[in-house]
């Protein structure tokens, strides 16, 4: 009977030491986001528009406010990049 007794005052005292080692655990302070800042910024004119996606080949695509789409594949640091390619919306069809 004593053994017994003894067996269970053992399994309850492991059982609280888990539960309040599971407790401290979980109330630690959780891990700050890391921030990292560009080591490069480029800025684009608000007048090219809406961003409309990219591409590897076709890099970066801007649309304004007439329908006109621009470009951009090489984009320099500290810059306004130059546009490789831009399509102009006409009313003429060819």
């Amino acid at each position: 009977m004593k053994q017994q007794l003894k067996t269970i005052a053992i399994a309850v005292v492991i059982a609280i030491v888990a539960l309040l080692s599971l407790k401290v655990h979980a109330a630690s302070s959780k891990p700050q986001p890391q921030i990292f800042a560009p080591g490069c910024i480029a800025s684009v004119p608000k007048a090219w528009g809406t961003f409309r996606g990219a591409s590897t080949q076709s890099g970066l695509a801007f649309e304004d406010a007439n329908g006109t789409i621009r470009f951009l594949t090489n984009i320099p640091c500290q810059g306004v990049p130059n546009v490789s390619l831009e399509i102009h919306r006409t009313d003429k069809p060819n």
